[in-house]
């Protein structure tokens, strides 16, 4: 920002060590006459109304795109520390769903027979929980390394929000989609992954779309920092009748087949997701 003109620059970070690298960065880059970094939450920062922003620059953003408050931190900062009609980068961004078949997933928390030297684990199959959305960084791999995994549904948007407008109470707690099977298999995840713009006109666009990160030279480093959510599927109707210890039965659908994805928003921050 000072580079582009600012006359002032606040940068807020509430980690110390980031504190201190920031302003040793900014010391090196001659700028320390024009940025002022403060150690604190945005949302416990006041500025005098001369001091407030012409435009907002946030990178709150997690593997979910609202999963570290993003939406409350921009909504208290446009309206205490910005001037009315501040601009605001991002000033956009959808989360994305994509249903997936992939063999190597549905191995996660499960005992594959092939290992058990004649022993029958298979209980500890019940263990594999399909109720909850992990972090692909949690479990340490890329999904774009995965050789067997395989679209089953087109990439759906879940949510949209302007980061200049869009207030929690937005965003409805509970959304269902229709998608197609585009191909016979089983349908092992759902992945989410988002998009998010620079400006109204998306000049520059950013994503964690596991194909966009595949191959470019920052690809692996963006999939550590970020990567994408996902939660493991089973049938829901065998779910329902089957026994308490029971593995979770497959999800097996034909191409063309009518399905249903129902996402429910955490309340009431509304930050993350479960389907």
């Amino acid at each position: 920002a000072a580079r582009q003109g600012a006359s002032g620059v606040a940068a807020i970070e509430a980690s110390r060590d980031m504190v201190d690298l920031a302003r040793l960065n900014i010391q090196r880059n001659g700028y320390a006459d024009s940025i002022r970094v403060i150690h604190s939450l945005s949302n416990n920062v006041k500025l005098p109304e001369e001091e407030k922003a012409d435009v907002i620059v946030s990178e709150t953003l997690g593997a979910l795109m609202l999963g570290e408050g993003m939406l409350d931190y921009l909504s208290d900062a446009r309206r205490r520390l910005a001037r009315p009609g501040a601009a605001v980068i991002p000033a956009g961004g959808s989360q994305y769903a994509m249903l997936v078949m992939s063999p190597s997933l549905a191995m996660v928390s499960s005992v594959q027979s092939e290992c058990c030297k004649g022993f029958d684990l298979s209980a500890i199959g019940s263990l594999q929980d399909t109720g909850n959305l992990f972090f692909t960084k949690q479990w340490g791999f890329r999904l774009n390394s995965l050789p067997d995994m395989v679209q089953m549904s087109e990439r759906v948007k879940i949510v949209e929000v302007d980061f200049h407008s869009t207030e929690r109470s937005n965003i409805p707690a509970t959304k269902t989609f229709r998608l197609e099977a585009l191909r016979d298999g089983v349908i092992h995840a759902v992945v989410a992954s988002w998009e998010v713009w620079s400006d109204r006109e998306r000049t520059h666009v950013i994503t964690t779309h596991p194909e966009d990160t595949r191959d470019m030279p920052w690809g692996f480093a963006r999939d550590m920092q970020w990567g994408q959510g996902l939660q493991l599927v089973e049938d829901f109707d065998s779910a329902s009748k089957s026994d308490r210890h029971a593995a979770p039965a497959p999800f097996v659908v034909k191409a063309g087949e009518a399905l249903l994805l129902t996402v429910r928003f955490s309340v009431p921050c509304r930050q993350t997701f479960q389907f």
